[in-house]
C-alpha cells in the first residue's frame, strides 16, 4: 500500500461512526486527485474487513451490462464468491449485502456516477437495498464516492428518498501545508522552504500531485519534468479533468474557469461574457465548479458581519490557474521541440507568476492563518479578500488580499507577499489601504504581513513595529 499521510481531522471523524450501534451510509465528495478513495481505503483496511467496487470510466462508453459484468468481476475477487452475470443491479447489491451482512465491514462504491451511467434507477435502487439489506447489519459502513460531486448531491444528498439514511456527508479538500510538511520530513525531502513554497503554488494540496515529486533533483527541473515535458502528468492532466468529471458540460465549465481568470469577475459579468442571462443555470454551473473544487466564490462582507450580495468568482484550484496561464500557451511549441523548458528559472515573470499562485495558497490554508492570530473560528465574521470600490459616499477604492473580521470588530489587514526580499515599501502600501478602508469608528483596525522570502535586514525592525504580526511561510510549514 502506498504511503499514506495527513488527514487527521477526517479519520478522527470516520472513526467515530465506529461507535455507533446502528449500519452508516457515508458519502465523500471532491477534486479528482484529492485522495477519496486512498483515504477510505486507509480507513477501511486499519477498521475491520474493506471491499471496493469502482465503476468503469467514461472513456471506456460502457454499458450496463458491462457496468454490472466488472462489478461481479470485483465482488468475486475480493469475497470468493462465485462470478455470477447479474442482469440488474438489485441482483448485484443483494449479493453485496449478503456477504457483508456479518461483522465490521467496510463497503466502497467507488466513481459512483460511472457506475450509474446507464441505469436512470441506478438511486433508487441503491436506496431501497440499504433499506432492505445494508442497513440490517449495524457494523457495516457504507461509502459512496465520486469525483462528479454533483451526481452525489443530486441523487442522495438532495434526493427525497435518502432523506435521513446520510449518516456523514464529506467533501475532501486539499491538504494543509503542515502536513503536507510533514509527508516531506518523513520522505527526507532536504528543500528549502521557498522550494517548498514552489511546488505547492502549481499543484496546491493535491496528494496525487505532491506524490510525483522526486527528492531529486531540483524542485524546479523537477517541476519543469512534470509541467513542459510531453509525458509529464501535469502536461496532459488538464484535458482529463473536464472531460472524465463534467462529460457533456465540459466544454462550458472549462470556458467558466478560463473567463474567470481574466479578473475579478462577478456572477452576472460572468453571464454576460458567456453571452446568456444570468439565470439558474449559469448558478447550476458555477455550483458545479465550487463542489467540484476548482472555484470559489468570494462574498465581501459588510462592516456589521453580514454577507453582502456582492461576490466576485476566483479558480480555486492552483493547478488549473498554472496551466491555462503558463503551460498552455508553450504546449504546441514544446510538442514540436520549438521550446525546451529544463527549470522554472527559464520561465518569464517568474517572481510575479508565483506571486499570484502564492496569493491563492494562502487563501486556502486561511483557517491556519486565523490561527496563527491566535483566534478560534467561533470568533470571526468573515475571512475573504476584499474590494472595497469608490462611489459617492466613498472617496477611495481598495483592495485588500485577506480581511479577517472578528465579533469584537476587530479587523485584520493581511497583505501576501512573494518576493525575494521584502523592505519598508511595504508598509507605505497597507497603510494606504487601510486609510482609504472605510469602517465604523468603532472598529479597531491590525495589519499583518504574511510573506515568502525574506525580510530585509536594515528595515526588519521597522516592519516588526508597523505590523500586529508577521507571519512567514516557514511559519505555516510548522503548523
Amino acid at each position: 500500500m502506498e504511503p499514506f499521510f495527513g488527514r487527521k481531522a477526517e479519520l478522527e471523524i470516520l472513526r467515530s461512526l465506529l461507535i455507533k450501534k446502528t449500519a452508516s451510509l457515508v458519502t465523500v465528495t471532491g477534486r479528482r486527485r484529492i485522495g477519496k478513495s486512498r483515504l477510505i481505503e486507509h480507513f477501511g483496511v486499519q477498521s475491520g474487513k474493506f471491499i471496493a467496487i469502482q465503476g468503469l470510466g467514461p472513456e471506456l462508453k460502457t454499458t450496463k451490462q458491462q457496468q454490472l459484468e466488472h462489478f461481479s468481476e470485483s465482488l468475486s475477487a475480493q469475497t470468493g464468491l462465485r462470478r455470477i452475470n447479474y442482469t440488474n443491479w438489485s441482483e448485484a447489491f443483494f449479493d453485496l449485502a449478503q456477504k457483508t451482512k456479518q461483522g465490521r465491514y467496510i463497503v466502497l462504491l467507488d466513481e459512483i456516477s460511472w457506475m450509474a451511467k446507464e441505469e436512470p434507477l441506478f438511486a433508487a435502487l441503491l436506496k431501497n437495498s440499504w433499506d432492505l439489506y445494508f442497513k440490517k447489519n449495524p457494523k457495516l459502513l457504507l461509502f459512496i464516492c465520486g469525483s462528479v460531486s454533483t451526481w452525489i448531491e443530486d441523487n442522495i444528498l438532495k434526493s427525497t428518498t435518502f432523506l435521513g439514511r446520510v449518516s456523514l456527508s464529506l467533501n475532501i479538500k486539499e491538504l494543509l501545508i503542515h502536513e503536507i510538511n510533514e509527508f516531506w520530513k518523513r520522505q527526507n525531502f532536504h528543500i528549502s522552504s521557498f522550494e517548498k513554497m514552489m511546488i505547492l503554488s502549481v499543484t496546491g494540496g493535491v496528494p496525487k500531485y505532491l506524490e510525483e515529486i522526486t527528492n531529486k533533483p531540483l524542485a524546479s527541473i523537477n517541476l519543469a519534468r512534470l509541467c513542459f515535458n510531453e509525458g509529464g502528468l501535469l502536461f496532459n492532466e488538464f484535458e482529463n479533468i473536464f472531460v472524465d468529471i463534467f462529460s457533456k458540460k465540459a466544454k462550458t465549465l472549462e470556458k467558466i474557469i478560463r473567463i474567470c481568470l481574466s479578473g475579478k469577475i462577478t456572477p452576472t459579468l460572468l453571464a454576460k461574457k458567456l453571452k446568456v442571462d444570468f439565470n439558474s443555470e449559469v448558478s447550476e454551473h458555477i455550483h458545479m465548479l465550487e463542489i467540484s473544487g476548482f472555484l470559489t466564490r468570494d462574498f465581501y462582507y459588510k462592516p456589521d458581519g453580514s454577507q453582502s450580495k456582492l461576490s466576485h468568482l476566483r479558480v480555486h484550484d492552483n493547478y488549473l490557474r498554472f496551466y491555462i496561464q503558463h503551460i498552455e500557451p508553450l504546449k504546441n511549441k514544446i510538442k514540436r521541440i520549438e521550446k525546451k523548458i529544463t527549470s522554472f528559472a527559464d520561465l518569464e515573470n517568474f517572481e510575479s507568476l508565483m506571486g499570484y499562485q502564492f496569493e491563492n495558497l494562502i487563501l486556502a490554508n486561511r483557517e491556519t492563518i486565523i490561527e496563527k492570530l491566535q483566534l478560534k473560528s467561533n470568533q470571526i465574521h468573515s475571512a475573504s479578500p476584499f474590494v472595497q470600490r469608490a462611489n459617492q459616499k466613498i472617496k477611495k477604492a481598495c483592495q485588500i488580499d485577506l480581511l479577517i473580521h472578528t465579533k469584537m470588530d476587530l479587523f485584520f489587514v493581511c497583505e501576501i507577499k512573494c518576493k525575494k526580499m521584502l523592505d519598508r515599501t511595504v508598509i507605505k502600501e497597507v497603510a494606504q489601504k487601510m486609510k482609504a478602508l472605510q469602517l465604523p469608528k468603532r472598529c479597531a483596525v491590525k495589519p499583518v504581513l504574511i510573506y515568502v522570502g525574506e525580510l530585509y535586514p536594515p528595515h526588519r525592525s521597522e516592519l516588526e513595529n508597523y505590523f500586529q504580526q508577521i507571519i512567514s511561510f516557514d511559519d505555516l510549514l510548522k503548523g
